[in-house]
């Protein structure tokens, strides 16, 4: 009998020494931290007592499993609630936090990426809504405005086969698919240079000839106060976004002048206002194409 009351309360206090183990084992604990650039995300767990990791990007991926995940969004300018469940031997703890990409830099726009391997090509548009010449005064007073299409009526089409490449290391290469380039009659004037076609009761011309620049440059500039040198005198455009070039870059039509002012710059769209010069006036601009470029 002693020994059967014996072996009863090595059991007893076996089971009380298990259960009391059960109470001790711990729910895992779980933070994490989100490091951003760009729409790339990394992800970095601290937690104690895991055996599992469940990330839930908030973007309707995959379930990832891993201790230090990297995750490429796919939408800019948006909030993620990203959730993690750690699962460990005390059960299962989740932690959730906003993720926030933010939205798309003028580079990113520009030229596709965010990094120095990026490249976008854009175009003059033929399908835009308008192709405005004004003057190149404080408020753009309209010459005229036609269809985006109109070059095509005055010869001029191959102006919009024309490439302008733009990278993310900040250089870029102009490929004219014409033989020749969008110019001003005054700059084909100016510099010894045959123009293919020209219309002349707006200044305009095709050259006949161009050869693509080395070494180009692009900046954007935002924003900043821009002085145009016309014939009747300067002229400030206030808190505008500008594009600037060195090395024989340019965006659309080359003339004397190469900074151009940027008003709308999307994934697909980029609306400029680019300055040239009329013949009658000599180099400085007093004139302005409004146009849109589309992206290839």
């Amino acid at each position: 009998m002693k020994k059967y009351f014996k072996l009863v309360s090595l059991f007893l206090l076996g089971l009380i020494f298990i259960v009391a183990c059960k109470k001790e084992t711990q729910l895992p604990t779980v933070s994490f931290t989100a490091t951003v650039k760009g729409s790339v995300v990394t992800f970095a767990a601290v937690v104690t007592d895991a055996t599992k990791y469940e990330w839930d990007f908030g973007d309707g991926s995959y379930i990832n499993t891993i201790h230090a995940p990297v995750h490429t969004y796919g939408e800019y300018g948006k909030d993620f609630t990203v959730t993690l469940s750690i699962i460990g031997p005390g059960g299962r703890t989740t932690v959730t936090n906003t993720v926030t990409i933010p939205p798309k830099t003028k580079i990113q726009l520009l030229t596709g990426g965010d990094d120095g391997s990026s490249s976008k090509k854009w175009r003059l548009s033929s399908s835009a809504a308008a192709f405005t010449i004004a003057y190149a005064n404080a408020g753009f007073t309209t010459v005229g405005s036609y269809a985006g299409g109109i070059l095509s009526a005055v010869g001029l089409s191959k102006a919009y086969n024309d490439e302008y490449v733009f990278k993310g290391d900040g250089s870029m290469a102009i490929n004219s698919k014409g033989g020749g380039i969008f110019s001003s009659m005054a700059f084909c004037m100016g510099n010894n240079i045959p123009m293919a076609v020209n219309y002349a009761p707006a200044g305009l011309a095709y050259a006949a000839s161009f050869t693509p620049p080395t070494g180009a440059t692009f900046k954007i500039n935002e924003p900043r106060n821009f002085t145009v040198s016309t014939p009747l005198g300067d002229v400030t455009y206030s808190s505008v976004i500008t594009m600037s070039f060195t090395n024989g870059g340019f965006l659309g039509f080359q003339d004397f002048t190469t900074e151009c002012i940027i008003t709308k710059l999307t994934d697909t769209q980029m609306d400029a206002v680019l300055f040239y010069a009329d013949p009658r006036y000599g180099a400085k601009p007093i004139l302005a194409l409004i146009v849109t470029f589309e992206s290839l």
